[in-house]
């Protein structure tokens, strides 16, 4: 089903819109940026983003009629808000830039890991509880 360009872009744009805002209420959580040396509101976000993805692209799937529009809402306006993984990549150059390669190998290990790791759970979580068969 093709959806019109006017209903992608408002799809777009009101996920967009939820999503930054999420992000900077989850920024505003972490007064103090850092746990273990590492920025914590940008690691909460994108492995929350990422076990979110997981588990919509279930319940998405399993609506088939409605996909495209909720594809548009959810994952490329508010999921592509809410993660900014662009932030990560500035974060990891600040440590590159003050020498703490440790901190950057941390840092990216973590994002990496446990975001695989929350998609996997989180499409494991939406199959028991949709009960999708793929």
């Amino acid at each position: 089903m093709s959806l019109p360009v006017t209903w992608q872009i408002a799809a777009v744009g009101g996920g967009g819109a939820i999503g930054a805002i999420a992000r900077w209420a989850v920024n505003r959580l972490f007064l103090e940026r850092g746990w273990l040396g590492i920025p914590a509101a940008t690691l909460g976000v994108n492995v929350l983003g990422c076990l979110l993805a997981g588990f919509l692209l279930v319940w998405i799937d399993s609506r088939a009629q409605l996909a495209p529009f909720w594809r548009h809402l959810l994952f490329t306006g508010f999921l592509g808000a809410f993660t900014t993984f662009s932030a990560l990549g500035l974060e990891l150059w600040q440590f590159v830039r003050a020498g703490r390669f440790d901190l950057v190998l941390l840092t990216s290990a973590l994002h990496l890991v446990l975001g695989v790791a929350a998609v996997a759970l989180g499409y494991t979580l939406a199959r028991g509880l949709i009960g999708a068969s793929n």
